[in-house]
């Protein structure tokens, strides 16, 4: 199928100004190439952060093919292609004291129901435990250092039929998993949980996942539920994928106006809630197959135009927009088949 026609699920935009598509961390002498070649077999073994890792496909490359398949093709041909940005401190911190508290009740140092369960749907899930692999849940949610390089270890080598061999390896870094009981009396449930840390008088709950700016999260679950439904597949494990995800969203101090709870200790409060959504993955094989097929080709796909939005408005480059279009058109028109 070719990228970039209108009206494929591949008819997306690429950023308008021109220091969007620079890389600004490279090294003297030009740009740091990472060429993708299609007769190396693509692999999940261990490598240090200075191995080969030019047929690795994570979930955020997913996403931006998903935004831009243009500039999807630069970063596996030849040049990365977007800015990099400033780490997300606090939220990342919010996270990791998160996933530490899972952590503790998966090691039996923290009795009784999670806070960030009680009262949901999920108080009586438990974390996660790999049957025959201790390191699992550091190595598939990220807790080492150099997370991503432990995390690629579990993905999933892509090969279609036409293929000579692994041509992806599909991976991402879930923040836990939960074990939900079976209604069914059948093989119990695992439920794919990711962390969101904001600041907002208002996060809007009831409508987490009906506005458009939010459709990215849900995509994102959706992913990690399909690479896990692999792994399941792949390694005989006597488990199935739950078909809602849960977002956990810590708000960040709006429930006090005063950095000093007492006068000696400084305190930031932080409030939280439990979102779940239904997800449907079957977009994500016939994406996969997209997806290579726009790294294979030999020249770009073109810079398209982002239809407007309001009459008033003059035309614009890639927005937020795109993404929820390109997911809905994907749902609407491909629901788990190739096109």
């Amino acid at each position: 199928m070719p990228i970039g026609d209108p009206g494929d699920e591949s008819y997306q935009h690429l950023p308008g100004h021109p220091r969007d598509r620079i890389h600004l961390e490279a090294k003297s002498g030009g740009y740091q190439k990472r060429l993708y070649d299609p007769r190396t077999p693509a692999t999940n073994t261990y490598s240090n952060i200075r191995g080969d890792f030019s047929s690795d496909l994570s979930r955020s490359r997913l996403d931006l093919f998903l935004k831009s398949p243009r500039d999807f093709w630069m970063r596996y041909n030849g040049w990365d292609s977007q800015l990099s940005g400033p780490p997300f401190t606090v939220n990342n911190r919010m996270g990791t004291l998160a996933e530490a508290h899972f952590d503790a009740i998966r090691n039996s140092t923290f009795t009784g129901v999670s806070p960030f369960l009680a009262g949901t749907a999920y108080a009586n899930c438990s974390p996660f435990v790999h049957p025959t692999k201790s390191d699992f849940i550091d190595e598939f949610c990220g807790r080492k250092s150099q997370s991503w390089t432990w995390a690629r270890t579990h993905g999933v080598l892509y090969k279609r039929s036409s293929d000579p061999h692994a041509m992806l390896n599909v991976y991402g870094e879930p923040d836990d998993l939960l074990v939900m009981k079976a209604e069914d009396g059948g093989d119990p449930y695992l439920v794919v949980v990711d962390f969101k840390t904001g600041s907002s008088r208002d996060p809007k709950y009831s409508t987490w996942f009906d506005q458009d700016y939010h459709v990215g999260y849900r995509v994102q679950l959706e992913f990690y539920a399909w690479l896990l439904e692999q792994i399941i597949a792949r390694d005989n494990l006597p488990y199935r994928v739950y078909r809602r995800g849960v977002h956990i969203h810590l708000n960040i101090g709006r429930t006090e106006n005063r950095l000093f709870q007492t006068s000696t200790a400084p305190q930031v409060s932080f409030t939280h809630n439990l979102m779940d959504v239904e997800l449907d993955w079957s977009w994500v094989e016939p994406t996969l197959g997209l997806a290579l097929e726009c790294i294979l080709m030999p020249n770009p796909p073109p810079v398209q135009m982002l239809p407007m939005r309001r009459a008033s408005a003059a035309p614009k480059m890639h927005d937020n927009w795109s993404f929820a279009e390109r997911y809905a058109w994907l749902m609407a028109n491909h629901p788990g088949s190739w096109p």
